[in-house]
């Protein structure tokens, strides 16, 4: 690898093994159950927890499982395991911002509970623009398919807001119409939601969550252009293996090292000790003139195991005077040095 390919190399230091999808899905239920508790203020706490799952955990579960469906009716390749760590990561972004914007709120005074449900309808709108630029750069639609399945969380948890917060409620009376009893139901609501959004509120959600998209994309184009002048491909490749290797442990990131690594001879060189008696030998230094990574099972992470699995003995492989410019690309390059250091 070049320099500049070795430092985007260096940032597999942040990679790391997302659980199965179950267990995604799990942890978000419990998030969903704390925030509620936090938020709300019924007389029971179990009734709080249950408002937390309803309100904030049912998008991300929905999102978990349906993203996939669509993503695939459309030719895409997310996987429930991929689709649940987007659900959940949008989830904790929700949660965090709905936080801070509760502590603003108690510590300025001049901030009204309007303040927390303006930030929800950012938040909400954030999250439509991360799970775009996800879904675009794992399934590599276009633009107007990968809409569908990126605006899933977002618009699950519109429709709530929409229901139990008697937005229907403010351009009709609603009565005891059929529509009224499925589309308005505030009663079934904590109250610090009841009639809180307006149809405004739901054309602002829009209106952002247009914007953030829009904004997102814009994003990508813009430094997608220094990648493939300098690197020949595109940074949505770069994004979506990181994803597969995170959330399935996949080898599109070492497939994507691949494409911008370069053929490079380096020297090996071996010090080992045998017995004079019967040759079997005691320890072997192996120092192949490359970086041991970046990491893990990536390129040549694993070479210092690979390097003892191939000794009789004690296997010392330290570490080279060579940076993340010469960084294997592929696991399999660690034969080539294994079986160099063999002969």
């Amino acid at each position: 690898m070049t320099e500049t390919q070795g430092e985007l190399a260096s940032l597999s230091k942040y990679i790391f093994r997302a659980p199965r999808w179950y267990s995604s899905v799990a942890l978000s239920l419990v998030i969903a159950a704390l925030a509620g508790v936090a938020a709300f203020d019924s007389q029971y706490v179990l009734e709080d927890a249950w408002q937390g799952v309803f309100f904030i955990g049912v998008p991300t579960a929905v999102a978990s499982m349906a993203t996939t469906a669509v993503d695939r009716y459309f030719g895409g390749q997310l996987t429930y395991n991929r689709s649940s760590l987007l659900a959940v990561a949008c989830e904790i972004v929700v949660v965090t911002v709905l936080v801070a914007a509760g502590v603003a709120a108690i510590l300025t005074p001049r901030l009204s509970q309007n303040f927390v449900f303006d930030a929800l309808i950012a938040a909400l709108a954030l999250v439509f623009a991360v799970r775009f630029l996800v879904v675009l750069a794992v399934s590599r639609n276009t633009l107007a398919v990968s809409v569908l399945p990126a605006s899933i969380q977002t618009a699950t948890a519109g429709v709530l807001l929409f229901v139990y917060g008697g937005t229907l409620n403010y351009v009709t009376s609603g009565g005891g119409s059929l529509l009224g009893a499925f589309l308005a139901r505030p009663s079934h609501a904590p109250p610090e939601i009841q009639y809180a959004f307006a149809p405004r509120d739901f054309l602002l959600l829009v209106a952002m969550t247009a914007l953030y998209g829009s904004v997102a994309y814009g994003f990508v184009v813009v430094i997608d252009r220094p990648w493939q002048r300098s690197l020949g491909v595109s940074v949505l490749d770069f994004i979506g293996g990181f994803i597969g290797h995170i959330a399935e442990g996949t080898r599109e990131l070492e497939d994507f090292f691949e494409q911008i690594g370069e053929e490079a001879v380096v020297p090996v060189t071996v010090l080992s000790f045998r017995r004079t008696s019967d040759e079997t030998e005691k320890a072997r230094f192996v120092l192949p003139m490359i970086h041991p990574g970046p990491m893990g099972e990536i390129g040549g992470g694993n070479l210092p195991q690979r390097v003892a699995d191939a000794t009789d003995g004690l296997a010392f492989p330290p570490h080279a005077t060579a940076g993340h410019d010469f960084n294997l690309v592929t696991e399999r390059e660690v034969d080539t040095l294994v079986d160099a250091a063999a002969d």
